[in-house]
């Protein structure tokens, strides 16, 4: 039989066996490798500036659940963050995870992992909150106010239905453009996910600036973080969530949460799911 003989026969013999390509799951466990979308930002996702190794609530999330399995080398791609969902797409990264909310509108685009952590909105005010910002309503009711918030981030559609119009709406495509605004002037309130205010208060970056407390969401949904993978990748998406539950309630998770001076308001209660996350009503 000539080379073309054979290649035919291997070729068929492939096509009987159902020979099919490596999933995205088969090939970072068999790589001990999975590369993660973040947009460098503390605590959701980013490069720690003393060590250049990976870190934050999500990627310490994925290492632990996946540590068993023999996973534990996280490659980064960093991109702004309405950036992260399209690179996903786009096959840059396996995963994002760097702190994006559970919304429907994402969950015709993507398979979120379960839910890990809770974080309804928060607003950053200069020291001793001059123009008295305490909710939603405060900023809706005042022509005066202006308020920053990230581009593609899910405040700002909560902010819309609380009656806050998108004419006072300052977006910007990360956290320093907008927190240099509020100092600035230019805005008078920058609005967040509560983890991410915490872990910027905490940090060198909070000087001069405080959380408004308390902060009237209204009828805004409390949100859920989660992990996101392609919808294709099925079998990636279970195995995490697996691996996911055995983390939770163990001592390891209890550490992360401690670590990112997360507690009981950043806990996700018991029976919220990724399925009713996903089709819940406005």
């Amino acid at each position: 039989m000539g080379l073309f003989g054979i290649a035919t026969a291997l070729l068929l013999t492939a096509n009987a066996t159902g020979a099919s390509a490596e999933t995205t799951k088969e090939r970072i466990l068999r790589e001990g490798r999975i590369v993660i979308g973040i947009h460098n930002r503390s605590p959701w996702g980013f490069r720690d500036e003393k060590t250049g190794k990976p870190t934050g609530w999500h990627p310490d999330i994925l290492k632990a659940a996946f540590a068993d399995l023999g996973v534990t080398n996280l490659e980064f791609q960093v991109t702004e963050f309405g950036a992260l969902i399209p690179g996903l797409l786009a096959g840059r990264f396996d995963a994002v995870a760097s702190g994006l909310a559970i919304t429907p509108e994402r969950c015709k685009q993507v398979a979120f992992g379960a839910p890990d952590l809770q974080a309804p909105d928060a607003a950053i005010v200069l020291a001793g909150n001059p123009k008295k910002i305490h909710g939603y309503a405060d900023i809706a009711s005042n022509a005066d106010i202006v308020m920053g918030a990230g581009r593609g981030s899910v405040v700002t559609a909560n902010a819309a239905a609380a009656g806050v119009p998108t004419s006072r709406m300052l977006l910007f495509p990360d956290i320093e453009s907008n927190l240099s605004a509020l100092r600035a002037g230019r805005i008078d309130t920058a609005l967040m996910a509560s983890p991410t205010v915490i872990g910027l208060l905490a940090g060198k970056g909070g000087t001069g600036l405080e959380r408004a407390a308390p902060f009237d969401v209204g009828k805004a949904q409390t949100n859920f973080a989660a992990i996101a993978f392609r919808k294709e990748d099925v079998d990636l998406r279970a195995t995490y969530d697996e691996q996911l539950a055995k983390l939770k309630g163990s001592e390891v998770f209890a550490a992360i949460m401690k670590k990112y001076g997360f507690g009981d308001p950043e806990t996700v209660p018991a029976g919220i799911t990724t399925a009713e996350l996903c089709n819940r009503q406005p």
